[in-house]
């Protein structure tokens, strides 16, 4: 079995041999992107906030014989989208310990920046006034793979392969009041958290008790409605990047719609918001 972790400098690792090819796209400028990743587009209230990939934010501690210089398919984009889309690397990119080392995602501190970022995005675009949750995060040293969280992905078997790693320790942010969504929370019978299938109907009954776990997350939409927010009906589109941290958005808008899939104009037509937001990290612009 091929590993799909990189050993690179200062104990940080990546992510190789995936289907995305990171390291090719911005170490050989390879170019993913098919005809129809940007003619899909058509709903016009649309921002896209595109996570930086590991390989861009670590790009120093990269092994000797890979050069990080190129993005291609970020470039492609934004020349579509010009002001509509955000590249948080110019957040991320003044601030240190934003990934993990030993995983393949953003860790709470970077998403932390993230949301605060979009907040303030998000008021130009739309003439709102949201106010962010402020909080001081905490912070542990430990092996991720300990924690009941399902990260340290970089540093599992499956992952690593025969290759030994003499040191996994790690920084985990963490606060009371951003609570762990995926894999934490039980699914209740009377709260404004609703699992919608994909017609759009509630199935949140026939869930109660159950995980939010990855197969309700993939096969289902997250619906949150709010009485006393900002009146929108808002799709936010995202990925694994966002997972983690979904009830900093949860209180946002009137109705909010959690998609973990990419854009799809069936969804939107179904829904009928009026703004559609996507999350999406760099390797997945195809």
């Amino acid at each position: 079995m091929d590993a799909k972790t990189l050993i690179g400098k200062n104990n940080i690792l990546f992510l190789c041999n995936d289907s995305a090819e990171e390291l090719d796209v911005h170490c050989s400028n390879k170019l993913k992107i098919h005809d129809l990743s940007l003619s899909r587009y058509t709903f016009n209230n649309y921002s896209l906030f595109v996570y930086p990939d590991k390989t861009v934010i670590f790009k120093d501690d990269l092994p000797d014989n890979y050069v990080c210089k190129y993005r291609p398919a970020l470039d492609i984009y934004k020349d579509k989208f010009k002001d509509k889309i955000h590249d948080l690397y110019d957040i991320l990119k003044i601030e240190t310990d934003v990934y993990y080392k030993t995983d393949t995602h953003i860790n709470i501190k970077g998403n932390y920046l993230v949301y605060k970022y979009f907040i303030e995005i998000i008021n130009k675009e739309l003439n709102i006034n949201i106010k962010p949750k402020i909080v001081e995060l905490l912070k542990t040293t430990c092996e991720l793979k300990t924690l009941p969280y399902g990260i340290g992905d970089l540093t599992w078997e499956s992952n690593l392969g025969n290759q030994i790693l003499t040191n996994i320790d790690d920084t985990f942010y963490y606060h009371n009041e951003i609570t762990w969504f995926y894999n934490k929370y039980r699914i209740q019978p009377d709260t404004n958290i609703r699992i919608l299938n994909y017609n759009n109907v509630d199935c949140t009954s026939n869930l109660v008790g159950e995980m939010v776990d990855w197969n309700i997350i993939s096969k289902n939409i997250i619906h949150v409605h709010n009485t006393d927010k900002v009146q929108l009906r808002i799709i936010i589109f995202y990925d694994s990047f966002l997972l983690h941290v979904l009830p900093l958005y949860f209180s946002l808008f009137n109705d909010v719609y959690f998609i973990k899939n990419p854009y799809s104009n069936e969804i939107i037509e179904m829904i009928k918001p009026n703004y559609v937001i996507e999350f999406m990290i760099e390797r997945f612009l195809f």
